[in-house]
């Protein structure tokens, strides 16, 4: 696959707004376009910062060229610290994922000039989540300057500028009770072949990285913040020596918090009003609001609740019966260890009832674990299947919801 230009001009989607697009051929179109175009939207009062390297380019398009097993091959320049560490990106996942294989890549080596006034200001990567508020309110004797919001990736993957506008007004508001700037970048790298490379497991911190380097004449370091610990981590966490590696002679990602437990986290953030008003953790409601069902809000909800301000939050809700914490089904194992961090920390705070709620809800979950195949198994027949998601209610969790569709 190849970067044939990039072009920086005004958005056509959005007036307002400048674009940097990238023009990308690939070898094989597999059925799809032989060509695509990437493209990045920020506000014009950030356009002098648009990057015109390869830098962006090569952060957010390895992942697509690993999963099409296809050399990739930049037609701008790439700093020189971003093209060694490539490979010792490609070896970790092929680590994870053999048949994820390191490509060739091929690419001119950018100069070490600087930019004109240079780049100073501190980022960090904002979603509104437990995760993203807590980077955004340590204290820090380097703060943090701007908060880099990325419209159109992972859960806001609709493309609606309605659900989009509402996000935005809404982080704004909260960056600006805390203080910082916000920056949001819309993309449509989930409507392009990034979709379909792995963003989970593969390319998401690369799909983030693409998103900062692509005002990189602005920053000095990006800061993501860290989704676990040292006791949960796993590889579809994202790995925090991966993030060190996407840096440049200019700006630098960190990993930050990864010292820090969610339920510790949550306490933090619950001391700021501003925070807690805009909070937004839902994965599955696809837009600005939070299901208050899910397992990712239940568990959240918990922590909140039992720190006596969950109604502060914008769950729907003003309090959390323990009977509705005890239904909940907990099958991810990745969850399963955010919930274990619950019972302690709601019986230090006086509630026991919430703490046994969760783990009954726990023990219940693993015990279906044995059926879950072959529910799974049961899905392939059409006969039947319709009737395993009624079944799994029943047994379940009672109170689960099914995915809304954002709203337009």
């Amino acid at each position: 696959m190849r970067l044939l230009r990039i072009d920086i001009d005004r958005s056509p989607d959005h007036p307002t707004a400048t674009r940097l697009s990238g023009v990308v051929r690939y070898d094989d179109p597999r059925g799809g376009p032989a060509e695509e175009t990437y493209w990045y939207d920020v506000p014009e009062a950030f356009a002098s910062s648009i990057s015109d390297s390869g830098n962006p380019w090569l952060a957010g398009l390895l992942p697509v060229a690993v999963a099409l097993g296809e050399p990739l091959v930049l037609s701008r320049p790439v700093d020189p610290l971003l093209l060694d560490n490539a490979p010792e990106q490609m070896r970790v996942w092929q680590f994870w994922s053999p048949e994820r294989k390191p490509v060739a890549i091929e690419a001119d080596v950018l100069e070490a000039t600087g930019w004109p006034g240079g780049a100073s200001r501190t980022a960090s990567f904002f979603s509104g989540g437990i995760d993203s508020f807590h980077t955004a309110l340590v204290p820090r004797h380097v703060p943090v300057d701007d908060l880099l919001l990325v419209l159109g990736t992972f859960d806001l993957v609709s493309g609606h500028d309605a659900s989009y506008e509402r996000v935005r007004a809404k982080m704004q508001a909260a960056a600006d009770a805390i203080g910082k700037t916000l920056v949001p970048v819309t993309t449509n790298q989930m409507k392009t072949r990034m979709a379909a490379s792995d963003p989970k497991h593969l390319a998401g911190g690369s799909m983030l990285a693409a998103a900062a380097l692509a005002l990189e004449r602005r920053y000095a370091r990006v800061m993501i913040s860290a989704a676990a610990d040292p006791r949960g981590f796993d590889s579809a966490t994202g790995h925090p020596y991966l993030t060190a590696l996407r840096s440049t002679r200019r700006t630098r990602f960190v990993e930050e918090g990864f010292g820090c437990s969610r339920v510790a986290k949550t306490e933090a953030v619950a001391r700021n009003g501003a925070a807690l008003a805009a909070l937004r953790v839902c994965f599955m409601s696809g837009d600005e609001t939070n299901c208050g069902e899910c397992v990712k809000c239940l568990r959240t909800m918990v922590a909140l609740e039992a720190l006596g301000v969950l109604g502060d939050a914008p769950f729907g809700r003003t309090s959390l019966p323990a009977s509705r914490v005890a239904r909940v089904t907990v099958a991810d194992e990745r969850e399963r260890y955010y919930y274990e961090e619950l019972p302690a920390f709601c019986r230090e705070r006086g509630r026991a009832d919430l703490a046994e709620a969760v783990e009954r809800a726990l023990a219940r979950s693993r015990r279906h674990d044995r059926f879950r195949p072959f529910v799974r198994w049961l899905r392939r027949f059409p006969v039947v299947g319709p009737a395993t998601h009624r079944l799994e209610a029943l047994v379940q969790d009672k109170g689960r919801v099914d995915y809304r569709p954002p709203r337009e």
